[in-house]
């Protein structure tokens, strides 16, 4: 960074010239038309706010770039009669004759997408809400630049799998997953799989309850049943 000795001077070309960066990363690698295009644009969204609204869109701006915005300003002029966006292409376009030929609503969003990433959310949403409906198109919402210029949360973190779900109750798979796990409970060795026969799944859903039923019984404490009392008969004369 070129050092002047004053450090408001060094911070406000330091913050420019980054401005100027991100605008040619935009409109191509021109640093003379990104300095045009810049005040150009902002001069012609300046024109189109009331005195106050200039005033606290100029308060963040680098100080460098202040004075552009400022150059050859008419406060009692504005905002301008003419407020289309065919109207404030035609200024931006007017400004920029002298220059390599760009498109006058590209070099309006590309400024408008750096001073997203600059000024606060709360007052690019001020000017940008006080400009008509048309040249508002131009200007990018400002969480969608943030989006565009910021990495993902999660980036590096491998996709997901393909989703697993569960089988429906009573399905054939679900019987038999019960019949692994029961015979997994019991130490019985799991007999291998065999193609699917009609009646498989009457046979499957009856050895399934009979297993429950078993569970249940072992999970019920082991009581157990007391035997019936035997009656004496009485003895015949």
């Amino acid at each position: 960074m070129a050092t002047t000795g004053l450090e408001v001077f060094d911070r406000t070309l330091h913050t420019t010239n980054q401005w100027l960066d991100e605008i040619c990363a935009e409109i191509g690698p021109d640093r003379h038309l990104a300095w045009h295009v810049l005040g150009a644009v902002l001069r012609s969204i300046r024109d189109e706010l009331l005195i106050g609204q200039s005033a606290h869109l100029a308060a963040q701006l680098p100080l460098l770039v202040r004075g552009a915005y400022f150059d050859q300003y008419r406060p009692a002029a504005q905002p301008l009669a003419e407020r289309s966006q065919e109207d404030f292409t035609a200024r931006i376009r007017q400004e920029l004759a002298g220059s390599r030929p760009v498109r006058p609503d590209l070099a309006a969003t590309a400024v408008m997408r750096t001073l997203n990433r600059h000024i606060t959310e709360g007052q690019v949403k001020k000017a940008r809400d006080a400009l008509p409906k048309g040249i508002r198109a131009l200007w990018p919402e400002p969480d969608q630049t943030a989006r565009s210029t910021t990495a993902p949360a999660h980036a590096g973190e491998p996709a997901p799998g393909p989703s697993h779900k569960e089988p429906a109750a009573g399905s054939p798979d679900i019987v038999e997953h019960e019949l692994e796990r029961t015979g997994a409970a019991t130490g019985a060795p799991s007999m291998p799989r065999r193609a699917h026969r009609p009646g498989d799944d009457r046979a499957k859903a009856v050895t399934v309850e009979r297993a429950a039923s078993h569970e249940g019984g072992a999970h019920r404490g082991g009581t157990k049943t007391r035997p019936k009392r035997k009656t004496k008969q009485p003895v015949e004369p």
